[in-house]
């Protein structure tokens, strides 16, 4: 369009100054039509961005932070650790927002206090930190050598106020305790996942915003081009009008130049906005990020901790129907199942459904034209030291991969709790694979191998 109008106007002299600032009206309207649609303004973050800041609430999510205890205590919790084992406690000082870093070097304990002013923290002048959280993740990878040249550790080995060892309790003391822990973990992961799903949605408008400045730059080149071109012939015309003295004409002329000022101007300072926005979105996105990498530490800690109850309480005979009771894991009275019931089932047979180290394509040809629910457990092919369950599904074969780890066999945390496949095939012959996997609703019905299945 802007080609097309001065392509008309420089080839044909003889056409009246209204009819050029007609052309001029279209090269306008084509300009609107060019500039860039902006990304809608983004909602109201989920999380809000105090909650991000809010360094009280983030140290007391913290496992090191043990808040108001004696340096005598935290002696005894350091005593016999490796160098690079630390916490941080209030400092005896009371004064709010002063702490006291405790670390392990050398076999003993040493004291570094944590100052804080004007909202900055940090171990010595400048204080360059946000908060205590981010000054210790700061030195869980970076030497404190950086602050005094004779702490040449890092802060390895936190001691987690969540972490305590399994005690010799009642079985039903030590399942609550399990409960407990289970909860934390599970309100930590949602967290986590609902700061993960802003910082992805977040990061897309990010890229977006950054499209549409591509485009504003584009625009405002092609602008200025075509501006350049104008200014040229209207001087030619202001010059032959203000000869003839046709005010009417110079008027039209300038106010054309004017609008067209204006437009650019417009431009620009969308752009400029749009420029701004991207810096405050960036900058409230770092925030999420460091908030997720803050929370993985404690993820990992909780679940550590969960899994030696799930052990000790394993070790000690406890039913599986009990532990899933303190797991909050609801099965139908109809679904429960013990190893001792209906012995003459084929699942008690490994032999009518392990196959051993078979590739997936081999299972799928074992599967073949088999009734929903017939099933074989394999070597993985992916994971070495896990299992695949291979599964008809809807007259398709499907395939899962079954995790061995501390607590036992399973499909998912946190129900990796079977002492052996045989025990995890018993219990999924009755519950459907559903509640991993919305697509694989079935069950563990029939072992591929067992005679039934033969004769089918």
């Amino acid at each position: 369009l802007f080609n097309i109008s001065w392509k008309e106007y420089r080839n044909d002299k003889g056409r009246s100054w209204s009819e050029i600032a007609t052309s001029t009206d279209q090269l306008l309207m084509g300009i609107s039509a060019f500039i860039p649609v902006l990304p809608a303004k983004p909602t109201k973050s989920r999380i809000a961005p105090s909650d991000m800041t809010d360094t009280s609430s983030l140290l007391n999510d913290a496992e090191w932070y043990w808040g108001e205890i004696s340096r005598e205590e935290v002696n005894e919790k350091l005593r016999d650790t490796p160098d690079g084992t630390f916490l941080v406690r209030d400092a005896s000082s009371k004064l709010e927002g002063e702490y006291t870093l405790t670390l392990r070097k050398g076999g003993n304990n040493k004291l570094i206090k944590i100052y804080h002013q004007e909202g900055r923290y940090g171990f010595s002048e400048p204080l360059t930190f946000q908060s205590v959280v981010e000054l210790i993740n700061h030195y869980r990878h970076e030497s404190l050598a950086q602050y005094n040249a004779k702490l040449d550790t890092k802060l390895l080995y936190p001691i987690s106020k969540f972490q305590q060892l399994v005690k010799e309790n009642s079985i039903e003391e030590v399942g609550e305790q399990l409960k407990v822990y289970h909860e934390q973990y599970q309100e930590k992961s949602r967290e986590y996942d609902s700061l993960y799903d802003e910082y992805t949605r977040t990061s897309q408008e990010l890229q977006m915003k950054r499209t549409a400045i591509e485009a504003f730059n584009e625009t405002i080149k092609i602008f200025e081009e075509q501006f350049e071109t104008q200014e040229k012939y209207s001087r030619e015309s202001l010059e032959r009008f203000q000869r003839e003295g046709n005010e009417k004409e110079i008027q039209k002329i300038q106010s054309n130049s004017e609008r067209l000022k204006s437009r650019v101007k417009e431009i620009h300072d969308s752009k400029r906005k749009l420029e701004q926005d991207l810096k405050q979105q960036v900058s409230d996105n770092r925030e999420m990020d460091k908030k997720m990498n803050s929370l993985k530490p404690d993820l990992m800690q909780l679940r550590k901790i969960r899994d030696q109850y799930l052990i000790w309480l394993t070790q000690k005979g406890t039913r599986q129907k009990k532990i899933n009771e303190w797991l909050g894991i609801k099965i139908d009275a109809d679904d429960s199942y013990s190893l001792e019931e209906d012995d003459s089932s084929p699942h008690h047979d490994d032999c009518t459904w392990y196959v051993g180290d078979i590739k997936r394509s081999q299972a799928e040809e074992m599967l073949r034209d088999k009734c929903d629910g017939t099933f074989l457990i394999r070597e993985s092919q992916s994971q070495k030291g896990s299992y695949a369950c291979s599964v008809v599904v809807d007259g398709d074969t499907k395939h899962c991969v079954i995790y061995k780890t501390a607590t036992g066999y399973g499909f998912a945390e946190p129900y990796n709790l079977y002492s052996s496949l045989q025990e995890l095939v018993l219990h999924y012959k009755n519950v459907s694979l559903a509640q991993h996997n919305d697509h694989l609703n079935v069950n563990l019905a029939y072992p591929v191998l067992a005679r039934s299945q033969n004769l089918k």
